[in-house]
């Protein structure tokens, strides 16, 4: 890692050294991907300002804090980027953990993934174009039964009132209506 820093304006005394050398320190195991360590330091008049940029692969974070002692603007600083570094483990953490679409059909259907779909290129499928659009208002499964039985369509998607989650609600052949509701187990 490398770390650099400069003063504006501002002495770079050994006290002030050490301290931004002992905070990355503790930025390092936080964040271990880190190739560059950058501070700056200004006094402009009784303020002053530090800025903290933080590299690594593929990202970047920024902060930038003024107040009327040095020491806390490098502390405001270096939270501020800390609290970015959390944020984006966290959004990292939150993708690994989504799973395909593939593997959560091969879960519930075990013989789904593995059925051949014989595609004949020469005659493409046939595209259907959108009947209409309508407002998505939420509904509760009455009221989406109702408004199925007077659109004549045969399938219905809405929004639960109740649950808040996108339903499916259709009619079969035989009249009967089938509703579907997402399960996250």
């Amino acid at each position: 890692m490398n770390i650099t820093y400069s003063g504006h304006n501002v002495k770079i005394t050994e006290d002030i050294h050490n301290y931004i050398l002992k905070r990355a320190q503790k930025i390092e195991p936080r964040f271990g991907e880190m190739q560059e360590f950058n501070v700056i330091l200004r006094s402009e008049k009784n303020r002053f300002e530090a800025e903290v940029k933080v590299l690594a692969p593929r990202v970047s974070f920024y902060a930038k804090h003024e107040t009327h002692e040095i020491i806390s603007a490098l502390d405001g600083a270096l939270d501020k980027v800390i609290s970015q570094i959390r944020k984006h483990k966290e959004r990292v953490k939150d993708r690994r953990q989504n799973v395909p679409h593939r593997e959560v059909v091969e879960k519930l259907n075990p013989a789904a993934s593995e059925m051949d779909l014989d595609v004949d290129i020469a005659d493409p499928p046939e595209i259907v174009p959108a009947s209409e659009k309508f407002a998505a208002k939420p509904l509760t499964v009455n009221e989406a039964v109702a408004e199925l039985h007077t659109s004549g369509e045969t399938l219905l998607m809405f929004l639960n009132s109740d649950t808040r989650q996108v339903n499916l609600l259709y009619q079969s052949d035989d009249g009967a209506y089938g509703w579907v509701e997402p399960s996250f187990t």
